[in-house]
């Protein structure tokens, strides 16, 4: 089933590691363990040391090419790797720079299949494996549930588009425009002009008409909804509530 799929491709995404048979060499999808000092132009710099640094190979998640340089290490070999220090990197000065990584290695382990019972379920949050299966379950199901809410509404939205209007307020154009340009320079929302009139008035068309269904139809929303609605859409934005809260109390 698609649940079991679900839980399978979780469980190989989180591989268990046992230290690896003396004098192996370590391929993609081992984990390697080593120290490593690096150095730029020959010099020690800041945050160039680490201690027991663990990488799967393969997954590219240290430096870019870092981990393809490990391919064939086996324990206590010592390697000299190169790569380019990235954008973020802390010390500006440094950053695009190549440097150089002497490593220690102090280990190879190599994965082993994840057994999906009731502790694996466990260490997921769960109570044990079927009830993860339930949690799986849902989750799946709620996908579905917005893929198709969301393809409903862009399916009625489109067809309201062909509705004629025979006149929209040029007040309430100039109002979206100026949500729809917020935040660009005058020369850009200008050039822009056009094509946010004509999304305005494609918005405000539907606005106006879904409004009107509401009156004839005696749709109203109770003040708990559109706090549940708000509080969702604050949710997706982590970091920015604040900002969504004010921007819904004030519109």
């Amino acid at each position: 089933t698609e649940t079991d799929k679900r839980i399978k491709e979780i469980a190989k995404n989180q591989p268990n590691f046992k230290d690896a048979v003396e004098n192996t060499k370590a391929k993609e999808g081992d984990l390697v363990v080593f120290d490593y000092n690096a150095t730029v132009d020959e010099k020690n710099f800041k945050g160039g040391e680490g201690k027991n640094t663990q990488l799967t190979l393969g997954k590219d998640l240290f430096l870019k090419g870092f981990d393809k340089q490990l391919v064939g290490v086996k324990k206590g070999d010592d390697k000299l790797v190169e790569a380019i220090l990235p954008e973020n990197f802390p010390e500006k000065e440094l950053v695009n720079k190549k440097a150089k990584f002497n490593c220690k290695i102090i280990s190879i382990k190599n994965p082993e299949p994840v057994k999906v019972d009731d502790e694996f379920a466990k260490n997921l949050g769960a109570k044990d494996l079927n009830d993860l299966k339930s949690l799986i379950s849902k989750q799946i199901n709620d996908e579905y549930k917005n893929s198709l809410d969301r393809l409903s509404k862009n399916q009625i939205l489109k067809e309201i588009e062909k509705f004629k209007v025979s006149e929209i307020p040029d007040n309430l154009v100039d109002e979206e425009v100026k949500i729809l340009s917020q935040g660009m320079s005058e020369e850009d929302a200008k050039k822009n002009r056009k094509n946010f009139e004509d999304v305005a008035k494609k918005r405000i068309k539907v606005g106006l008409i879904l409004n009107e269904f509401g009156e004839q139809n005696k749709i109203k929303v109770t003040e708990q909804e559109l706090q549940a609605e708000v509080q969702k859409q604050i949710r997706m934005m982590p970091g920015q509530e604040k900002m969504v809260m004010d921007f819904y109390q004030k519109n």
